[in-house]
């Protein structure tokens, strides 16, 4: 019995070892750096910049209104009521609140259009990654980093596995 078992070991053993040293081919990319070389992500960003502007304007204009209420209240505030004062205070917290949905509202509306105006560049991004690691015939490719911008690959002993210059090469 013992003999069977041994055989088995032996048998699986002989296959984990086989698998162990095929070698797998890995690559790695820095995608921010590929990103930066585009001129599509500039475009994208003169856009999100003009939307950004146009909707600080808008949030701007509101802040000063706000701010003019708020103004007028305080320098009225002496001959309101004490109920009076608590229903204008309580306008005021409600305005501010719409205030501040507002920009939080503006702030997702620019992520979400950056987001959709990324989306086919990544697309062609990694389309292009995928087609450089068919032809390097790679197994495996890691992304160097983050998205914020911490380092996932500390060390590679070979220059020759980074193939961020070929997918930039392929998108131009």
């Amino acid at each position: 019995m013992s003999k069977k078992i041994t055989a088995i070991i032996l048998f699986l053993s002989v296959f984990t070892l086989q698998d162990a040293m095929a070698q797998v081919k890995i690559g790695y990319t820095n995608p921010a750096r590929v990103l930066s070389q585009l001129p599509e992500v500039e475009q994208v960003d003169e856009q999100i910049n003009a939307l950004i502007d146009q909707r600080d304007e808008e949030l701007a204009s509101k802040a000063t209104d706000l701010q003019q209420i708020f103004s007028n209240y305080e320098s009225s505030m002496a001959n309101l009521s004490q109920q009076e004062r608590a229903v204008k205070e309580q306008e005021l917290m409600e305005m501010n609140q719409e205030f501040e949905q507002d920009r939080e509202t503006m702030m997702n509306e620019i992520r979400q259009k950056r987001n959709e105006l990324m989306a086919p560049i990544i697309e062609k991004m990694n389309t292009a990654m995928e087609e450089v690691a068919e032809e390097m015939d790679l197994d495996l490719v890691l992304n160097e980093g983050t998205s914020y911008g911490d380092a996932i690959i500390f060390f590679a002993d070979n220059e020759g596995l980074d193939i961020t210059d070929k997918i930039i090469a392929k998108l131009k």
